[in-house]
C-alpha cells in the first residue's frame, strides 16, 4: 500500500468502484432500511470482502425503518388537528380543548426534537420492526493490536424526498421552515393562552388562531416531503463511501501491506437513512471493544462533489461535535495532497461518525455534498451514471494519507 495512489492503481481501484456501484444499483434495487435487497447488499458486500478481510462479520440488528421519517405525517396531523382546536376557541374558550390543542403542539414537537433533530429512538414502537445488517471487515496488523482506524459507509439508501426533486431549496425551505417554525410559534402561542386561563378572545387572540389555521398549508405539504413509493438507488449516498472503503482493504491486500501495530477495519452499516440505527447498533455492541485500544472511525459520506470535500466537525444538525483532533489530521492530510479540506456542518440530517461520538469513541466524518439540496440528492438521479470518480479518488487519497498518519501519530496524536 503506498502513501498516495499511482496512476495504474488509481486506474484499477476506480474500475473497480465505478463497476461495483452500477453492479449494486441494477442488482440490489429498492435497498430501503430493514428490507431484504439491503440485506442480500450486504452479504454481497461481505463476500467482496472475504478475501482481503483477516476476519468478516455480518451481523443483524432490529429496528423499526420508518420510524425516522415517518413521524412527520403523524406530526403535521397533530399539528393540523391543534389549529383547529385552537380555532374553536373564537365560538367561546375552552380550558379543555385549548389544553387537547396544546398536548398535540407539545407531542408533534417532541417527535420532531428526539427522531429528527437528536435521532433518538422517540416513537419506533408505533412503528413494524425490521432486521437489518452491519459488515465488518479487518485487516490485522503484523504484530501486536495498539490502535485502530475504521472506515465506513452505508449500504442502505433513503426513500426519495419529493421537494429535493421539485425545485431543492426553493421548495424543501417553505415546506420545512414553514411546518417546523408554524409548529414552533403554534406552541408558543398555545402554551401561553392556556396559562393565561384561556380568556375571551380579543383582536390579538383572533389573529393567533388564524395564523394557526394558515399553517395548516404548510402542514399538508410536510405530509408529502417522504415519497415513500421510490427508493432511490443511492449510488453517491452512499455506495461511494462503501467501495472507498472496501477499496481500503483490497489495495492493501494487493500491495501485500500491514501496518506494525494499526489494525485497519472497514464497517459497512445497514439503516443510515433510518436514524443511524446501524451505526448505533455497532458502537453499543462493540462498545468495550472498541475503547481496548485507541480507536478511530472516519465516517466517508456522499462523494460526489470534489469542491465540496470537507470534514464534517458539527453532526447530527449541529447536535453533536465529532474529534477535533481527527479532523485536524484529515485536514494536515489533505494539505499533503494540495486538497482544502474545511470545516462544514451537517445540515439538516448525520453521519454515522455522530453515533460513534455519542458512544464516547472518536470519530470524524469526511464528505463532498452541498448541503443545499442538488437534483440528485434523495432522489431519482442519484444514480450510477451520476456520480464523479474525481471525488471518491480524491476521498480515498486522503484516507490513505490519514491511515498513516494516523499509524505514525504524524501531527496529531490521538492515542491520549
Amino acid at each position: 500500500m503506498k502513501k498516495k495512489l499511482s496512476p495504474s492503481i488509481a486506474s484499477s481501484t476506480m474500475s473497480y468502484i465505478v463497476k461495483g456501484i452500477e453492479q449494486v444499483c441494477k442488482t440490489f434495487k429498492d435497498r430501503a432500511p430493514g428490507t431484504q435487497s439491503e440485506r442480500d447488499c450486504q452479504d454481497f458486500f461481505a463476500k467482496e470482502l472475504e478475501p482481503w478481510a483477516d476476519e468478516v462479520r455480518v451481523e443483524k440488528f432490529k429496528l423499526s425503518p420508518k420510524a425516522f421519517m415517518g413521524f412527520i405525517p403523524i406530526s403535521a396531523l397533530f399539528g393540523i388537528f391543534a389549529s383547529i382546536l385552537f380555532f374553536l376557541n373564537n365560538y367561546g374558550p375552552s380550558k379543555p380543548v385549548t389544553a387537547f390543542a396544546m398536548a398535540l403542539l407539545v407531542a408533534a414537537f417532541l417527535m420532531f426534537l428526539f427522531e429528527f433533530i437528536l435521532y433518538r429512538q422517540f416513537v419506533d414502537f408505533l412503528f413494524p420492526k425490521a432486521i437489518s445488517k452491519n459488515v465488518y471487515a479487518v485487516k490485522k496488523p503484523k504484530g501486536e493490536v495498539k490502535k485502530r482506524i475504521i472506515f465506513g459507509g452505508h449500504a442502505d439508501a433513503a426513500y426519495e424526498w419529493t421537494y429535493s426533486l421539485h425545485g431543492q431549496t426553493k421548495t424543501l425551505a417553505p415546506a420545512i421552515g414553514g411546518s417546523i417554525g408554524g409548529m414552533i410559534m403554534s406552541m408558543i402561542f398555545v402554551i401561553a393562552y392556556f396559562i393565561a386561563g384561556t380568556p375571551e378572545f380579543n383582536k390579538f387572540w383572533k389573529g393567533v388562531s388564524i395564523y394557526l389555521l394558515v399553517n395548516i398549508v404548510f402542514y399538508i405539504a410536510i405530509m408529502f416531503f417522504t415519497n415513500w413509493r421510490v427508493i432511490v438507488d443511492g449510488a453517491n449516498d452512499n455506495l461511494t463511501a462503501c467501495y472507498a472503503s472496501m477499496a481500503i482493504l483490497k489495495e492493501m491486500t494487493e500491495n501485500d501491506f500491514r501496518f506494525e501495530n494499526t489494525e485497519v477495519a472497514c464497517l459497512i452499516t445497514g439503516s443510515e437513512e433510518a436514524g443511524l440505527r446501524g451505526a448505533k447498533a455497532f458502537a453499543k455492541k462493540h462498545n468495550k471493544e472498541l475503547k481496548e485500544v485507541p480507536t478511530l472511525f472516519v465516517a466517508l459520506e456522499t462523494l460526489r462533489e470534489t469542491k465540496e470535500l470537507a470534514v464534517y466537525t458539527r453532526d447530527n444538525t449541529g447536535t453533536v461535535h465529532n474529534d477535533e483532533e481527527a479532523a485536524e489530521m484529515l485536514i494536515a492530510a489533505g494539505k499533503k495532497l494540495d486538497i482544502d479540506l474545511p470545516r462544514a456542518p451537517v445540515y439538516p440530517g448525520s453521519t454515522d461518525a455522530a453515533a460513534f461520538t455519542q458512544a464516547g469513541i472518536r470519530a470524524i466524518g469526511l464528505g463532498g455534498v452541498n448541503h443545499d439540496p442538488q437534483t440528485y440528492y434523495h432522489t431519482r438521479h442519484d444514480s450510477y451514471d451520476n456520480i464523479s470518480p474525481e471525488c471518491i479518488e480524491k476521498a480515498l487519497e486522503i484516507s490513505y494519507e490519514a491511515a498513516y498518519m494516523f499509524d505514525a501519530n504524524e501531527s496529531i496524536d490521538l492515542t491520549n
